[in-house]
């Protein structure tokens, strides 16, 4: 199955020459790019290549040392605003909640993005009650809602993160490495919700995935990066050879 957009000509996120360093460690160099409204866009390269930062860059959390980030979103009343935090769900790479057996179910897990919203201590209304049901079925989580969130597969944690993700109704979502530790049968229900999203409801993806081949078989457009942008376009040019260069420019083999 591929992943591909909707054909939405809008550019909805521009980097133009962002640069980033933590001290004297120069993560980013010299970025540009455009994300267009509605578009699935894969970001791939070797471990330590910066792709992270950028994610966190784009979706507002962090901010360049160099350079421009503009967004605009053309849905709605969000139009023309930035950071345009109602807009973006953000996945973290391997949240801490995944790593400690608190005793919270599925349910309230994903009960944690309206908090943004109504604060952390009011309580929901029908409308917000209505968005965690609304976000439990998209992601496909209904018949474990009620269990410890600690206690599903990778995969349904995976999920119940996304949903959480969309209960503020994002019209950007962000995913860093959301296949790692999952099984192929998860990852199939992955692609298969992110296609829904995207094509149902509209939201562009930016994801990160570290497995290069399967990236660039499940969405139109790849970034690679390291440091710099060595590609950025169309996933069918990554054939077998394609593929091997890339890792040779960015420094993997020689």
């Amino acid at each position: 199955m591929s992943l591909t957009p909707t054909g939405n000509e809008q550019v909805c996120l521009t980097m133009n020459n962002v640069w980033f360093a933590y001290g004297a460690n120069t993560i980013l160099e010299d970025v540009s790019l455009s994300i267009r409204q509605e578009e699935i866009v894969g970001i791939a390269g070797p471990n330590g290549s910066g792709k992270s930062t950028l994610m966190k860059i784009m979706v507002g959390l962090l901010k360049p040392d160099k350079g421009t980030v503009s967004f605009t979103c053309h849905i709605g009343e969000c139009e023309g605003m930035y950071p345009c935090r109602p807009c973006i769900g953000y996945v973290p790479q391997n949240p801490m909640i995944r790593q400690e057996r608190f005793p919270v179910t599925t349910r309230e897990i994903v009960e944690m993005g309206t908090f943004g919203q109504i604060g952390l201590f009011r309580r929901m209304n029908s409308d917000t009650r209505k968005a965690v049901d609304n976000a439990i079925a998209e992601a496909g989580l209904g018949n474990v809602q009620h269990e410890l969130f600690s206690d599903l597969s990778g995969g349904q944690q995976q999920r119940t993160l996304i949903a959480r993700a969309l209960v503020g109704s994002p019209h950007i979502i962000a995913l860093d490495e959301p296949t790692n530790g999952v099984d192929a049968q998860s990852k199939q229900e992955f692609y298969s919700l992110v296609s829904h999203l995207n094509k149902v409801h509209r939201i562009t993806v930016l994801m990160i995935l570290h497995d290069l081949p399967d990236l660039a078989a499940h969405v139109e457009r790849v970034i690679f990066l390291q440091r710099k942008i060595i590609y950025d376009g169309p996933s069918a040019n990554l054939n077998a050879e394609g593929l091997w260069d890339l890792m040779v420019r960015a420094g993997k083999i020689t």
